[in-house]
């Protein structure tokens, strides 16, 4: 295909109108939306004591309610890649939906029993189903869409993705300010599940990839062998370090916002808000404007522009927010509302950084999931996704980690933690970038025209 037959050829946005996309689009996005509107809620109830704590404290419970929705990628991930592999993918997608309803009606019944081992128990499930879907979620993209739609299908995919985890959440907020409230999330969360079903019928059969694969079901020997598949490219197994580190960067930008809003910004739980819709939009963007930028091809060369944009304005967000925490810093209580805060200095900086942060974070994500699809042999593709998300939980877990060391440890500051994740982040990134030359080198022939090199 020539440039301009490339320029010419409809945008990512036609896929929305076509059966071999739209089903699929919509069966993930309900049950992103679900994940989240359901684990939201679980935390409203327990934060303000809608439940029993089992005597534990309400950040320890938070805390828990984030491992039970992670666990189940280290358990579940790497077997069902296996199956994904196997047997026909839309069929597999089928019976998760089916399964998903059916934890939405024990999450009623949770709901009514106002049980918080049960409530705990479909949190849980949720993160099964989650587990068990991503494999073929992405493993699936490939064989409905051509080589030149799958960048712009994963932008769309990721948009939608995010999309739903927001509107789960505040959904989920939102939804237990109504008097019977659980009801309201228990209706919800089936009507979702229901219409994820239906989606799901139609999407168009994906044939097995290779129908002689040996099972394997003990957990720890199938995720030694989904590793040794990733690791036989070079390019696949660093797409997926790549996109393990966006998840702990995500992770660590995420959980430490709402406190470096309230301790470095002095802003009230609106501001929050604010932050995070800038956040999400600009991951949006970034997704979107991929396909755009890597003119309908799979490019690497993406992927140093948006590792570029994190450091620089990583390193900002920490500078500015330092600076404004200096300018103006209020008595201890006191909170800058929305419209405060307009005219204060380094506050536009700030709405800057936190949008680009999350247009560099899109850029960066979407080129190393093609990548990872494109590269990955037809036969074990769904079992090296699977590898992905068990090193993406590892990161997200590790993000953690070291947000607790650096504030509750060593005793950093939000801004000095941002820091050292910038100076992490570099780290990475040569880490990456001099394992695989075709990144720097395409980055280069891409935006500057030298050292151009055979594709």
């Amino acid at each position: 295909m020539t440039q301009a037959e490339k320029n010419a050829a409809p945008s990512q946005f036609a896929l929305l109108r076509e059966r071999r996309f739209l089903p699929f689009f919509i069966a993930q996005f309900g049950g992103a939306f679900n994940d989240n509107f359901y684990k939201s809620a679980l935390l409203i109830l327990f934060t303000y004591g809608g439940i029993e704590r089992w005597g534990l404290d309400v950040n320890v419970i938070n805390n828990l309610v984030a491992a039970t929705l992670i666990i189940p990628f280290f358990l579940f991930a790497p077997l069902m890649g296996q199956y994904a592999d196997k047997y026909e993918k839309a069929l597999i997608i089928r019976r998760i939906k089916v399964a998903e309803i059916l934890t939405m009606v024990f999450a009623a019944i949770a709901l009514w029993l106002n049980s918080p081992g049960l409530l705990m128990l479909v949190l849980f499930l949720t993160g099964t189903q989650s587990a068990c879907f991503s494999p073929l979620k992405y493993s699936i993209l490939p064989q409905h869409v051509s080589a030149r739609e799958l960048t712009g299908a994963n932008g769309l995919v990721h948009t939608g993705t995010s999309l739903a985890i927001f509107l789960g959440l505040i959904a989920g907020t939102l939804a237990l300010e109504f008097s019977g409230g659980r009801w309201v999330v228990a209706a919800g969360a089936l009507l979702v599940a229901w219409i994820g079903w239906r989606a799901s019928c139609r999407i168009p059969d994906a044939p097995p990839a290779d129908a002689g694969v040996q099972l394997q079901h003990n957990i720890f020997t199938q995720t030694l062998r989904t590793l040794r598949y990733a690791r036989e490219y070079p390019m696949v197994f660093w797409s997926i370090m790549g996109a393990s580190w966006y998840w702990f960067l995500g992770s660590v930008y995420l959980t430490q916002l709402p406190n470096f809003t309230r301790s470095v910004l002095y802003g009230s739980p609106a501001v929050v808000s604010v932050l995070l819709i800038l956040f999400l939009l600009g991951i949006c963007v970034g997704a979107l404007l991929c396909e755009r930028l890597s003119r309908r091809t799979v490019e690497p060369a993406i992927v140093p522009l948006g590792a570029l944009l994190v450091a620089l304005f990583g390193l900002d967000l920490a500078w500015s927010g330092a600076a404004f925490e200096r300018a103006h810093a209020l008595a201890d209580g006191e909170l800058y509302a929305i419209s405060d805060l307009f005219g204060l200095a380094y506050w536009w900086r700030i709405v800057v950084d936190v949008t680009v942060l999350g247009v560099a974070g899109g850029l960066y994500m979407i080129p190393l999931a093609a990548l990872m699809q494109s590269r990955s042999r037809d036969d074990n593709r769904a079992q090296i996704i699977a590898a992905n998300n068990v090193i993406n939980a590892i990161f997200m877990v590790l993000a953690s980690v070291v947000g607790v060391v650096g504030l509750g440890v060593i005793g950093l500051s939000i801004p000095q933690l941002f820091v050292v994740i910038v100076v992490m982040h570099l780290a990475m990134m040569t880490l990456l970038f001099v394992a695989v030359a075709e990144f720097r080198q395409r980055f280069f022939a891409r935006f500057f025209g030298v050292l151009s090199t055979k594709r």
